[in-house]
This record gives C-alpha cells, sequence and structure tokens, in this order.
C-alpha cells in the first residue's frame, strides 16, 4: 500500500499547539513555522535572549516545505554565482557563497549541540550524467564555477568511475561532485528546532490563519499580536494573500519512497557515503539514502495551477508520480521489484527572477525572508540568520549581503502567469525528451527558456 503522506512523519502523529486567542504583547511576531521563521527566532534568541518573540502558524510547525522536502541540506542558491557576480559583483557574490558553504557545518553543529537527531550526515552530492546530451551541460557548469574563483575543492567534474564508486547507476558517462551538502531527516530538523526555541520561552501558535500583516500586528481571525518586528516567513504561502499575491509563484514538487531496501540492494548500489544524487536532466531531479535504508526521490514538472492555487490536492499526481516511479526504476535497476511505500509533495516558491532576499525596514518594523526555489534547507538558516542580526543591529557583515535589500519584479497577471509558467515547464520538459531522444543537448530550446524567464 502507497501512502499519501511526507515519509519523514510516518509514525509521528501531530498534536497541535493552541492557537492564538485574544490580543498579546512581543517584539517580534514571526508568520511562519518552518525552517525561515525557526531560525529567525533561533539567532534572535541567541542574540537578544530577552526578546518576547512569538511565532504564528496557520497549520502546525513544519506543514510546508519545511517537513516535507528532499531532506537536501545543500550551499547551492537558487542563483548561479556567474548570475550573482553580474549583479552585485564578484566580492558580494563570493561572500554569500563562502557563507553559504559554512552554513552547512552550522546546521550540523547546532543540530548536535541542540540535541536534534535530524541524520545529518555531510556526504556531499553528485550529479550524474546519464546521456551525452548531460555532459556537456554539467562541464559548463563546473567551467562555470571555476571562471569565478572556485576549485575542484567546491565543484569537480568526476569520471564514470569515480561516480560508479559512490553511487553504482544503471548508466553513467561521469557528472560533478561537491562536498557541499549534507542528507537530513527534514521533519526531524523542524520539529527539534520548534523543541528547542518553546524551551527558551519563544511562544508558539499553531492553527492560526493570519488574516493581516501589518506594521506593529499580526491578527488572525481570534486573535493578534502586536510587535515592533513583524516578519513574514511564509514562502510560497505569500501568494495566498492579497498583498503578495504576485511576489511568489507555488511550484508543486513531488517525492515518492521505496520501501526498506535489503543489505544485498545496498551492496550493489554502493552509496555508503549517503551523498545526495541528481540525474542531469534539465527538469530537477533530487534523492538522498534515508537513515532507515530506502530511496527517497523526488522531481519537479507538476502543473502550475491557475490563479496560483495551494491545495492539498496538489500534493498527489497520477502521472507525475507514475514518471517519478519509472525514473528511479529507470536509474537504480536494482530497486525494480521493491515496493514504492510514499508519494507526496507540496509546493516550493519561486520569486520572478529566482533570487532569495532577506529584508528589514526598520522605520516600518516589516520583514520579509525567502525565495528559495526548493534551495531553502540550508538557505532558510542564512536567511534566518540575516533577518535576525539585521533586526538586533549587530552590524554583522551578513546585514550588507546581496539577500538584503533586494526586490523581484511581481510575476504577471493571470491568464499571463499561468501560459507563461506552464509554458516553461513545458519546455523543460520537451527538453529532455528530445535529449534522452538524439544525445545532442536542447541548447536553442533552453535558450528561448531561459529568454523566456528573464
Amino acid at each position: 500500500m502507497t501512502v499519501a503522506t511526507p515519509l519523514w512523519q510516518e509514525g509521528d502523529a501531530v498534536t497541535l499547539r493552541p492557537r492564538l486567542d485574544g490580543s498579546r504583547e512581543a517584539d517580534v511576531a514571526i508568520v511562519g513555522g518552518g525552517y525561515t521563521g525557526l531560525w529567525t527566532a533561533y539567532y534572535l534568541q541567541s542574540l537578544q535572549p530577552h526578546l518576547r518573540i512569538a511565532i504564528v502558524e496557520s497549520r502546525h510547525v513544519g506543514f510546508g516545505g519545511s517537513g516535507r522536502n528532499g531532506g537536501w541540506c545543500s550551499a547551492f542558491l537558487p542563483m548561479s554565482p556567474d548570475e550573482m557576480a553580474e549583479e552585485h559583483g564578484r566580492e558580494a557574490m563570493e561572500f554569500i557563497q563562502r557563507a553559504m558553504f559554512a552554513t552547512i557545518d552550522d546546521v550540523g553543529r547546532i543540530a548536535r549541540d541542540e540535541g536534534i537527531d535530524c541524520g545529518f550526515v555531510k556526504g556531499g552530492t553528485l550529479n550524474s550524467a546519464s546521456n551525452e546530451a548531460h555532459v556537456e551541460r554539467l562541464r559548463d557548469y563546473v567551467a562555470s564555477w571555476h571562471s569565478m574563483g572556485f576549485t575542484d575543492e567546491d565543484v569537480a567534474w568526476q569520471s564514470a568511475d569515480q561516480i560508479s564508486s559512490r553511487i553504482s547507476v544503471a548508466r553513467t558517462l561521469g557528472g560533478t561532485y561537491s562536498p557541499h551538502c549534507a542528507a537530513i531527516q527534514p521533519w526531524h530538523l523542524v520539529r527539534g528546532l520548534a523543541r528547542v526555541l518553546e524551551s527558551r520561552g519563544v511562544e508558539i501558535f499553531e492553527d492560526s490563519t493570519v488574516t493581516t500583516i501589518e506594521r506593529g500586528r499580526v491578527a488572525t481571525e481570534t486573535g493578534e499580536v502586536r510587535a515592533r518586528y513583524v516578519v513574514r516567513a511564509i514562502e510560497s504561502f505569500a501568494s495566498q494573500m492579497q498583498p503578495t499575491k504576485r511576489s511568489i509563484v507555488p511550484l508543486y514538487s513531488l517525492m515518492v519512497a521505496t520501501e526498506p531496501l535489503s543489505d544485498d540492494i545496498w551492496r550493489s548500489l554502493g552509496w555508503s557515503g549517503r551523498e545526495t544524487f541528481a540525474d542531469g536532466r534539465n527538469l530537477v531531479t533530487y534523492a538522498q539514502r534515508t537513515a532507515d535504508g530506502r530511496i527517497a526521490f523526488g522531481g519537479r514538472g507538476a502543473p502550475y495551477h491557475f490563479g496560483s492555487r495551494i491545495a492539498d490536492r496538489f500534493d498527489r499526481h497520477e502521472r507525475i508520480h507514475r514518471q517519478l516511479e519509472e525514473t528511479v526504476r529507470e536509474i537504480f535497476p536494482q530497486v525494480a521489484d521493491a515496493r514504492i511505500t510514499h508519494r507526496w509533495g507540496g509546493p516550493v516558491g519561486a520569486p520572478r527572477d529566482w533570487h532569495a532576499f532577506a529584508n528589514v525596514d526598520h522605520s516600518t518594523g516589516l520583514c520579509a525572508g525567502g525565495g528559495y526555489v526548493g534551495d531553502g534547507v540550508a538557505l532558510a538558516n542564512l536567511v534566518g540568520r540575516t533577518l535576525a542580526h539585521q533586526i538586533a543591529d549587530t552590524g554583522d557583515p551578513l546585514t550588507r549581503s546581496l539577500l538584503v535589500g533586494h526586490a523581484s519584479k511581481k510575476w504577471e497577471v493571470e491568464p499571463m502567469r499561468w501560459f507563461g509558467v506552464n509554458g516553461l515547464l513545458a519546455l523543460t520538459d520537451f527538453a529532455d525528451r528530445r535529449e534522452r531522444r538524439t544525445h545532442v543537448p536542447s541548447k536553442r530550446l533552453l535558450a528561448v527558456r531561459d529568454r523566456l524567464l528573464g
């Protein structure tokens, strides 16, 4: 039997915390009980322990992407180094990228020090070229990083033999490897952070849908928090509130997981370092070997829903989930007979320019962080830390990073948005199918896609 809930939450019943009732005062009110909100509270409480901090969550802590993602704690941003260097300058790019490299170790250290058992294993990440068309693209990717001053210590090309020595896949022509990534159990991390915060006096309200975010005030149907600073940390769910509806679009990413695999299968697969894994196609794929011996595998390609709608039923899509199952068995033929036990999904937030942000307006007290496009497990830590240093006015170099003060242009109105986003997805899927057939990179198609996105 295949269940339609995230693997990570299996066997962990959720008991809701109290909802927000009545009026209360705080120094900082945070909307959103995911990684961004929790990390912001964590660093604020560390910098200024006297602060009164309240977190208001519409469902429960970790309900969104923080509790259902692929478990990649990755140092790679939605913005590439050359894009960041072009927009912000090379020094600013290198600062934020080096900060992201360090963030992976910070997450592991905090989990260890705080007693959060989230299965953190820093095995790095692989992107394998399973088709001749992938090789040039992945080699260009490595060359781009090196042209920006990074080395093989950060991102390197590896031969087919080197890739196979790590993970035995059906076919590889080589690929990329970077040490700057860890596999985690994302639900355990988000729930563990919440417990740590509560033990230090941070109030968390659940089942409290926010209706108003404004200067000095967060309101729900049953209560309100008045605070000097109000932090919007809701990522894709910003698309569900009228003032921010066009600031971000919710793109659905779906996942499947196998049953726990036998020791014999794992011996044939290798994967002893628990590296995270991607295939070199254009539509994003991502996988990890879980702590309990499964393959958790995800990918993009599910349709964008008109009006930026988000609904629980969109977490399941028969065609895309079936394709993911077929892809798992294609890449890893050793699991051809393994049962798929879980299917799930959820929205990731995409700003118009794919650029993350961490903004604080000291004059109004209004703050916001996000823009991860699915790369938020580690980036949310850095964004939360950046927001905290700005609110605490520490003068830390993070307060002057390229995340600060960035404003993406708005997405188009409907139906242009629906046609545009789904057209981009269709072009990317067509490019992959063409590459699969011809073994030639779809450069012109992808150039058209990128011009449309720009």
